[in-house]
């Protein structure tokens, strides 16, 4: 049987998702504290070699397609471009410019990737590989139910090294589920069984965050489809800019007062405080791209983050979107970060109810997780996903 080029790529990106998800690299570690070190996904082999073999393969099929299809997605995504040369020149002052320049090759992996993805694949087709994602996403979950490096103390975590993590996975597949359901109308049984049992697998993740997230995000969608004067763009730009402005204010309140009524974030506030005291002489231009966090015994974090909790020196991102562009990129980047948000607010908020529900959920689980630009982050990797997706596949809804 001849294999077509769009079941073979729907084939690689079920493959990259996975991989994505931790699940080409479990941990299988007993965990019990909630703040405990990261290990990245990028790190192992099996994720380098994913993305080495898929940026490969995307190069023979790209060659195949006209210069049509490159100029389009060059005009139209011009800010991820200006991101991604940026990121490119701040490898020049970085203190370990081969890791900077390492980490932003996957980056560029990741997106020439998504690249050949969206030339053979529309948005059923990417829809179909996002079910059969979840679907292997819930399988993995209840095998995982009766093992104990499962569970942590303060939650489930199946295979995915934190309950948080295996939270917004749940949450995702969780929406994709709800969305075949209530929005294509596929009410059969395997569906329902599913929208339960991934329900479940959240419950017990203990994420409240993500809980929370996926409600707030289904409320929305059944607002913007039952409510025509409700526009995605004008709600999602407004709470990017208020989760902006929330921050910068937490930012000049000392770390003492926030934990004194009780608003240290689960631990984060300390985080904001220390990277802030260290970025002190690194305002303008920031550390370089990804060359704070997790770069070894000689990172400023593992040599001096003890001085405020120990627990910093575990870590690999700040908790905080903003907070983690403002470390690499510095205030002269973090302009061109917003930038490229804003635009993608613009493109994906004209796609798809989906792709506005995933929307949704980043935009406000980036103020308490490091999401964006971070190699194989599955949340990341699903951002640049549908926002090159909605530029070359535009279907105008919401106007």
């Amino acid at each position: 049987m001849q294999i077509s080029y769009k079941n073979f790529i729907s084939g690689l990106l079920f493959v990259f998702l996975l991989n994505s998800a931790g699940v080409f690299s479990p941990s299988l570690a007993v965990r019990d504290s909630d703040f405990v070190s990261e290990i990245e996904i990028s790190s192992n082999m099996v994720n380098r070699l994913i993305m080495l073999s898929s940026f490969m393969i995307s190069i023979v099929f790209l060659f195949k397609n006209n210069k049509d299809f490159f100029k389009i997605i060059i005009i139209k995504a011009w800010p991820l471009w200006i991101l991604v040369l940026y990121s490119i020149i701040s490898c020049l002052w970085s203190e370990i410019p081969l890791t900077s320049f390492t980490r932003l090759l996957q980056q560029i992996f990741l997106i020439t990737f998504i690249l050949m993805v969206i030339r053979y694949l529309y948005f059923n087709d990417i829809f179909n590989v996002l079910k059969f994602f979840a679907i292997a996403i819930v399988i993995i979950g209840v095998l995982s139910i009766p093992f104990s490096f499962a569970w942590q103390d303060i939650g489930f975590r199946a295979i995915h090294g934190h309950k948080n993590t295996a939270g917004y996975i749940y949450a995702l597949s969780l929406l994709i589920v709800m969305y075949d359901i209530f929005i294509n109308k596929n009410k059969n049984k395997l569906n329902l069984y599913l929208l339960f049992t991934v329900f479940v697998l959240l419950i017990i993740s203990k994420s409240k965050t993500s809980l929370a997230l996926v409600i707030s995000s289904s409320i929305f969608i059944y607002m913007l489809i039952n409510y025509q004067w409700l526009k995605a763009k004008n709600v999602i730009l407004s709470i990017f800019f208020t989760s902006g402005f929330v921050f910068l204010a937490l930012l000049l309140v000392d770390t003492s007062i926030l934990s004194d009524y009780g608003l240290d974030f689960t631990g984060r506030a300390i985080i904001w405080d220390f990277v802030i005291f260290e970025m002190n002489d690194y305002k303008w231009l920031g550390f370089g791209y990804r060359s704070f966090w997790g770069v070894g015994d000689a990172g400023l974090s593992v040599l001096y983050g003890g001085d405020f909790d120990f627990f910093i020196t575990k870590l690999n991102q700040s908790h905080n979107t903003y907070l983690d562009i403002w470390i690499m990129l510095g205030y002269i980047g973090v302009p061109i970060f917003i930038a490229f948000v804003i635009h993608s607010i613009f493109e994906i908020t004209r796609s798809n109810y989906l792709f506005i529900a995933i929307l949704f959920f980043l935009i406000i689980h980036s103020f308490m997780e490091t999401d964006f630009f971070r190699s194989n982050n599955l949340l990341w990797v699903l951002y640049v996903l549908i926002y090159l997706s909605s530029i070359c596949h535009r279907k105008i809804i919401n106007e």
